[in-house]
Formats: structure tokens, C-alpha cells, sequence
């Protein structure tokens, strides 16, 4: 269940990490139900997400990130197609 970001409080805890993180690596997958805030690449990687916007991309498939890249946005159902990434939970 994911935290009502609308609150500063809780924008400035999820900024830090403050609701957890997961660490996923190659051929899993987050837990269901679960959002995320941000990407972090700890390992060179392919990942495949849906993000929970308005507008733009919903769904991305095989994007390839590099260590210690950071990627922002309302993510769910990751899979880490090959390397490993933490992801902050929202």
C-alpha cells in the first residue's frame, strides 16, 4: 500500500527512504502492490515497469540503465530483466 504523498511529511520520508526499499536483482520481480518512487542502479541493467502517470510512457519494457543512475516517477510491477536496482518504496 503505498503513502499519500499530498503531505509533506510523508514526501520528505519517501524522499529518504524512510518507507523501506527492495532490492531486486536479475530475473525478479517486485512484490505486487507495492509502489515505488524511485530507481536506484546498483548493477549495469535491464528492467521492464509500469509507471502510474497521467501522460507519457505507462508501461516500459526492457530499458537499459547504468550504475548508479537514478530514475524518479510512481513505479509498479519492476522486473529486473538482468543486473540489480534498489527501489524506494512510496
Amino acid at each position: 500500500m503505498s503513502n499519500d504523498l499530498f503531505y509533506s511529511g510523508n514526501y520528505q520520508k519517501a524522499a529518504f527512504g524512510e518507507f523501506g526499499l527492495r532490492i531486486i536483482t536479475n530475473g525478479n520481480t517486485s512484490v505486487v502492490g507495492e509502489k515505488f518512487n524511485a530507481i536506484q542502479v546498483i548493477d549495469d541493467c535491464d528492467i521492464s515497469c509500469t509507471n502510474g502517470t497521467s501522460g507519457g510512457d505507462t508501461t516500459i519494457t526492457n530499458l537499459e540503465l547504468v550504475v548508479g543512475q537514478i530514475i524518479y516517477g510512481t513505479f509498479s510491477a519492476i522486473t529486473v530483466n538482468s543486473g540489480s536496482i534498489i527501489a524506494y518504496i512510496e
